[in-house]
Order: C-alpha cells, then sequence, then structure tokens
C-alpha cells in the first residue's frame, strides 16, 4: 500500500510504502479502538512508531557508496576511451585533408596530361563526412567567408 502525506499549506508532498499485511493490521486496530485511519496513520508517523527503520538506511547508505564506486570506477574506464575517440576523429580529420589535397593534385595532374576525369563518389563522402563542421561556424563566417570576429569599415 502506499501512502501519500500531503501538507495543510504547500505544494510538497510524501509517499511512503507499507506492506499490504502490516496496512491490514493498521486498520483492524483503527476499527477495533474507533479511531480514524488517518488519524492511527499521522499518530505512527509523527510520534516514530516504527519498526528496523534505521537498518533500511544503513543499508541503503552502504548500497549507494558501492555505486558510487561503481561509478568513479566506470568513469576512469571510460574517460580515457574518450580521449583516444577525440585524438582519433582528429588523426581522421587530418588524413581527410591529405587526401582531398592528394585528389586536387591529381585533378590538375590529369588535366595537365589530357586525361580524364575520373569521381570516385565513396572517397568523396568519406572527406565530406570527416571535415564536416558544425553549422554555428559556418553561419559566423558568414557567406563570403570573412574572419566574424573582425569589423569592416564601408565608406558612403
Amino acid at each position: 500500500m502506499k501512502i501519500v502525506v500531503r501538507p495543510e499549506m504547500g505544494w510538497g508532498r510524501v509517499t511512503f510504502k507499507v506492506p499490504d499485511e502490516t496496512f491490514e493490521e493498521i486498520e483492524r486496530l483503527a476499527e477495533e479502538y474507533r479511531f480514524r485511519l488517518d488519524e492511527v496513520l499521522r499518530v505512527i508517523l509523527l510520534h516514530g512508531y516504527t519498526e528496523g527503520a534505521e537498518g533500511d538506511i544503513e543499508a541503503l547508505d552502504g548500497e549507494i557508496a558501492e555505486l558510487e564506486r561503481k561509478l568513479y570506477r566506470l568513469e576512469g574506464d571510460w574517460s580515457p576511451l574518450r580521449f583516444r575517440a577525440y585524438y582519433l576523429a582528429m588523426d581522421n580529420q587530418n588524413l581527410a585533408i591529405q587526401l582531398s589535397g592528394m585528389l586536387a593534385e591529381n585533378r590538375r595532374l590529369r588535366e595537365r596530361l589530357g586525361l580524364p576525369f575520373e569521381r570516385n563518389p565513396e572517397v568523396e563522402e568519406k572527406i565530406h563526412y570527416y571535415l564536416s563542421f558544425e553549422e554555428d561556424s559556418v553561419k559566423e563566417s558568414g557567406p563570403e567567408g570573412g574572419d566574424p570576429g573582425r569589423l569592416e569599415e564601408h565608406g558612403e
């Protein structure tokens, strides 16, 4: 059984979970002594007539401490992986830049030699993937590609 206690004023509330057999016993005693159920629950909760609460809290504190240890261990394992992933992404980006330069050089050499141009869409797709920057940086530079931090004066 779930018992929800709300204050007389305000929005807060507290929820208690009471085993069904315990709640049935409380109902039986309230009927036997002709008390309202809400009065009995108020006396039980306000005057501390609960059993085993300290043991439960200590067990929960131990479980929380164990979960915190696991969290710190997982964070310790994950942090180097995240670091490596960042540097692998940077390596991939550098390789994409080099590959893009080589493709441009190959294109120019083929033009000079009069050979037909051969497109490689798979390679171009990879280059675009690894060189894709966030849209914010593209928007900041503007359509002209100017420096966003530099102010330009325009004569009238």
